[in-house]
């Protein structure tokens, strides 16, 4: 396809690329099914386990199968789905006030791997391929949508893209992150195309229409935090302003940024209600909470927490249903339905209404201690630097625990070593600082989000992987050409 034709990168390189995704599609399925034996609880297992049910509905029931789908159901438990299917989907998810803004990612991979198994059958191999396919249409996507930036470093920025370890391994899984990063990539090259370089054809329009509604349902905070760096990078270039000019650009960029994010956050709490504050407080403290691991309980008001270990507080009485009663005078931790970020202790307990049961994990042996963000400006101000020191350095090799956090390490470090290599043999020619200033407001606000909401590493290291090519492609743009020329070995890298 002329799609994939390039005059840097060669045809060999490109299926050298495949090759080692290949290489990592092992790799990951050699880790989580044969090193750490993940079950039903893994998300690849899961994914496939939960497809499978509703793949199983085909031959007797095709119209439930469409359904579930296309989401044409609603989401209680009263709905004809819920019980033949629904009731024993793991990973469906529960509705919450996190969904105003975060909406439900695990539904989608679910539905895309139902619709695989109609040429699966069920197959790990063929997932595994499917997502090694979109991942790497994405990727591409991305490489042609920047290397005009990157003059004579065309191989190095595709190196980055493709190579970088924690990409290439998390996007070989049967997960979402393949998806995510082939949506980013074709994302960011049809808005580019349209608004850089101004090619008005239907099926660039047809594409962004067709990533953005996809976004929206698998991770939709990925296009919001994509889309207004895109935004002021493009008004950067229709205002015609110098790209070199530091300060005129510094300040635009700071003074659009305070103008769209406070904007958009008093037009949702006073124009929807929707708070925005709130919904990242909730989602940090239901992150701590199910870091430190437990037994999790629901029914119309209360969400409840039990030790992991702790079984004597309560006792099943419907089986099938998964209902389970606690015990007068038991002690135990519960957030109300509609105010997760409060804690409630109940200490001699007179409830004696079903609950529902939830799920059952231990502690994270990756959890990183954070303080818990209360609604106001102190607590967001004091842990703000620590959550964006935590996705951009961690983990590191003083607290890691196990092989995986150990690689992630040496691939901080050699993200260390990068920037500064880069900075040794910096170029003396003048950077664009439009680009600059949208890869840095895209990391940070990327980055300050996931550490915010999320305190385990191994879920951070995951999290992070769209924007590692955006993070990299900054002591790219600094880098030296002549200099590296001199260098053996890596001058074959550049032209």
């Amino acid at each position: 396809m002329s799609f994939f034709k390039d005059d840097a990168i060669s045809l060999k390189f490109i299926i050298g690329i495949l090759l080692l995704k290949s290489l990592g599609c092992l790799a990951y399925y050699w880790v989580y099914f044969c090193y750490y034996p993940a079950g039903f609880n893994g998300d690849s297992a899961s994914t496939l386990h939960d497809a499978k049910i509703m793949y199983d509905a085909l031959p007797n029931h095709p119209f439930d199968f469409l359904k579930m789908v296309l989401g044409l159901h609603s989401n209680l438990d009263s709905d004809p789905l819920y019980e033949p299917y629904f009731k024993f989907i793991e990973k469906w998810g529960r509705t919450d006030i996190t969904s105003d803004f975060f909406l439900n990612d695990n539904r989608t991979p679910i539905r895309v791997n139902a619709i695989i198994m109609l040429i699966s059958f069920g197959n790990y191999s063929v997932h595994a391929l499917v997502m090694l396919v979109l991942s790497f249409v994405g990727q591409f996507a991305f490489y042609k949508a920047f290397k005009k930036y990157v003059p004579k470093k065309e191989i190095l920025l595709a190196i980055i893209i493709f190579i970088t370890p924690s990409i290439l391994f998390w996007t070989s899984g049967v997960l979402k992150e393949p998806i995510a990063i082939g949506l980013l990539g074709l994302f960011v090259y049809v808005f580019m195309k349209l608004f850089i370089e101004f090619q008005f054809k239907l099926k660039y329009c047809l594409f962004l229409i067709f990533t953005s509604l996809l976004f929206l349902i698998l991770k939709p905070y990925i296009l919001l935090l994509i889309l207004i760096p895109l935004i002021l990078f493009t008004l950067v270039k229709a205002f015609k302003f110098d790209v070199y000019s530091l300060k005129k650009i510094i300040v635009f960029y700071a003074l659009a940024l305070s103008v769209i994010y406070t904007g958009t956050f008093f037009i949702l709490k006073f124009g929807f209600q929707k708070d925005v504050i709130n919904t990242i407080v909730v989602r940090q403290n239901d992150f701590i909470n199910l870091s430190k691991g437990g037994t999790f309980f629901l029914n119309g008001q209360k969400y409840v927490r039990f030790e992991v270990n702790d079984t004597t507080h309560y006792k099943l009485v419907d089986n099938e249903r998964m209902l389970f009663k606690f015990n007068v005078h038991s002690t135990f931790m519960y957030w109300h339905i509609n105010n997760l970020r409060d804690t409630i202790y109940e200490t001699n307990n007179q409830d004696t209404t079903l609950f529902k049961f939830i799920s059952a994990c231990g502690p994270s042996g990756s959890a990183i201690s954070m303080e818990r963000l209360e609604y106001n400006f102190t607590s967001f101000a004091k842990i703000i630097p620590q959550s964006f020191y935590n996705v951009l350095c961690k983990p590191f090799f003083f607290d890691s625990h196990s092989l995986l956090e150990l690689i992630a390490s040496l691939e901080n470090l050699c993200f260390i070593l990068f920037f500064v290599f880069c900075f040794i043999y910096r170029s003396k020619n003048r950077v664009d600082i439009n680009l600059l200033l949208f890869c840095i407001t895209l990391i940070m606000t990327s980055f300050i989000l996931i550490g915010l909401t999320t305190t385990v590493m191994g879920a951070i290291v995951r999290y992070r992987i769209p924007f590692i090519p955006f993070l990299l492609l900054i002591p790219l743009l600094f880098l030296d050409i002549n200099s590296l020329k001199k260098i053996p070995f890596i001058n074959r890298l550049v032209k």
